[in-house]
């Protein structure tokens, strides 16, 4: 099993599992956990690559991230959960619900693409190589500030301290690894195969996964309902907690209704 996963919540509610942002871990989920204990099962992993997961040999590809999100579902054996993913996390909760439907009963993208053009290809591409030449301190700076608003950074520099924290704390190869499956994603015109009730949030601020690309995903898949979250960058989470876990809540509502 490639990747670490721990159990962070119980209850009777339906089960949660929680995929994170490139080059975090399981650990940006903890406030909204938080807000779940004792209400439903919640499962947050590390992907492959990051944080207590095992390091990749060479690249990998958004269908490797997709299979080992398979496994971490099924190995849980909590049967079809909440898929919750954001950013990179987002991407693999669009495969999964394309490839395996049986893993997922509803479904979260949040600040996420299915698709970059040429120029985010090679975007991606300049980025690998400065991790390549310079390790996680050559872009970490200009990750935070693309995950977090100016005002957020001003307001709660412990946490964007944090965030700095963790991204130097990630191994460079499988940062790089990573970024070759993100830069690859091409799930948009498979979007129209999901069948289970999403929620597509994107940030208000939010440039490298911008709303316009969250509505390119909501337009495709049957049902999904959009949300824009105000005055949020990449991770609404924790920017917008009162608003990120409102959305979240009303899509659990439903998936709580459906497992009773």
């Amino acid at each position: 099993m490639p990747c670490f996963a721990t159990q962070l919540a119980d209850g009777p509610g339906a089960p949660v599992v929680l995929s994170h942002a490139l080059g975090l871990d399981h650990r940006m989920w903890a406030p909204w956990v938080a807000t779940q204990r004792g209400r439903r099962p919640v499962l947050a992993y590390d992907h492959r690559g990051h944080g207590q997961s095992a390091q990749p040999s060479g690249a990998l590809t958004m269908e490797d991230l997709v299979q080992d999100a398979r496994h971490v579902v099924s190995e849980w054996q909590h049967g079809r959960v909440v898929f919750v993913g954001l950013s990179m996390g987002g991407m693999v909760g669009q495969g999964l619900a394309i490839r395996h439907p049986e893993c997922v009963s509803h479904l979260v993208l949040a600040h996420t693409a299915a698709q970059y053009g040429d120029a985010a290809k090679e975007a991606w591409q300049q980025r690998v190589h400065a991790v390549a030449q310079g390790g996680m301190a050559a872009v970490a700076d200009g990750v935070v500030q693309r995950y977090l608003t100016p005002a957020f950074q001003a307001a709660h520099p412990e946490a964007t301290q944090s965030l700095r924290a963790t991204l130097l704390q990630q191994s460079p190869q499988g940062y790089i690894a990573n970024c070759h499956a993100v830069a690859s994603v091409n799930w948009l015109d498979s979007l129209a195969r999901i069948a289970c009730p999403t929620l597509v949030l994107a940030g208000e601020l939010d440039a490298g996964a911008t709303p316009a690309m969250a509505q390119a995903i909501h337009q495709r898949i049957q049902g999904a309902t959009l949300q824009v979250v105000p005055q949020a960058s990449h991770l609404s989470p924790w920017e917008q907690p009162i608003a990120f876990n409102a959305a979240v809540e009303g899509l659990l509502r439903l998936a709580d209704a459906g497992a009773r």
